[in-house]
């Protein structure tokens, strides 16, 4: 069972990660941003809140490299990882509401994001959900 489930954790931190690291490229070429979100504004503050993101993005991608070297020992990155994905879809609904951005520029990230929820809540969740088959 514990082989399993460090194999599906593997899966979902390299998955994680890989995404992440993607993601920096928009957040730091403003051509990229514009190109897949849209964005025409890339001035000083757009700039510096992006600097700040992609801080995170970084970081979040070695976060997820690090716990794929030891993924049931590290099964908590799992589940603190969904939390960040839920705060940025959060982030992108607001967008959209408030006429940032096209939800249609976002379907691609949300079902990537939806993806990526669910291979991590399925590894660090798998041996209550072996259970519940089994039973």
């Amino acid at each position: 069972m514990e082989d399993k489930q460090a194999q599906i954790l593997r899966a979902a931190f390299l998955a994680g990660a890989v995404t992440d690291a993607l993601a920096l490229v928009p957040m730091l070429s403003p051509s990229m941003a514009k190109l897949l979100w849209g964005f025409e504004d890339i001035s000083g503050p757009y700039r510096f809140a992006m600097g700040y993101g992609a801080s995170l993005m970084a970081a979040w991608t070695i976060l997820l490299l690090w716990a794929h070297r030891r993924p049931l020992e590290r099964s908590f990155v799992a589940a603190l990882t969904v939390f960040v994905i839920y705060g940025l879809v959060a982030t992108e609904v607001l967008a959209v509401f408030a006429g940032h951005i096209s939800a249609t520029r976002l379907i691609p990230t949300w079902i990537l994001q939806s993806a990526l929820v669910g291979l991590f809540a399925a590894g660090y969740h798998y041996p209550w959900l072996r259970q519940r088959v089994a039973a």
